[in-house]
This record gives structure tokens, C-alpha cells and sequence, in this order.
């Protein structure tokens, strides 16, 4: 059985190839899970909820839960001064 001349040729071609796309793959791979790039997703993912919770569809702000959030956080506010006051006293 012979080989045809220009297969080994070809082979070597198909596997330079193959090595040239895994190598862009494992730098593509690294890139995704690198602690720099993971931290801008999650940075992104959380002014993306941020939005959703204070923004309706229309992109209006939804008062009614920033008027929420600003009552939780005047009540804790007050909670943990009473706690002070208390503690002193």
C-alpha cells in the first residue's frame, strides 16, 4: 500500500491547523475564567439587577420599592440608634 506524496504533507497541515484552533480555544478559556474578567461580569450582572429592581420596563424608576428601600434603611437606622441610646442609658 503506498502513500500518496502529498499526504504527509497534508497531515501535517490538518494537524497545525487543529493545534492553532485548540491554543486560540485555551487562551479564549483563560480569558473567561481570569479573576479580572470574572469580576467585571459580576459587576455587570449587579447594576443589571440594580436596574431591574428600580427600573420598570418603560425604564421609569419604580417609586414604590425605592420608597421601600428607604424605609428599611430609616428604620434600621433607627433601630440600631435606639440600641446605642439604650445602651448607654
Amino acid at each position: 500500500m503506498s502513500v500518496p506524496p502529498d499526504e504527509p504533507a497534508r497531515l501535517e497541515r490538518e494537524i497545525s491547523l487543529h493545534q492553532q484552533h485548540l491554543a486560540a480555544t485555551v487562551d479564549e478559556l483563560a480569558a473567561r475564567v481570569a479573576p479580572k474578567a470574572l469580576a467585571q461580569q459580576g459587576v455587570e450582572s449587579a447594576k443589571g439587577k440594580a436596574k431591574e429592581l428600580v427600573l420598570d420596563e418603560d425604564g421609569a424608576l419604580r417609586v414604590e420599592r425605592i420608597a421601600a428601600v428607604g424605609g428599611a434603611v430609616v428604620a434600621a437606622v433607627g433601630l440600631l440608634a435606639g440600641l446605642a441610646v439604650k445602651r448607654r442609658g
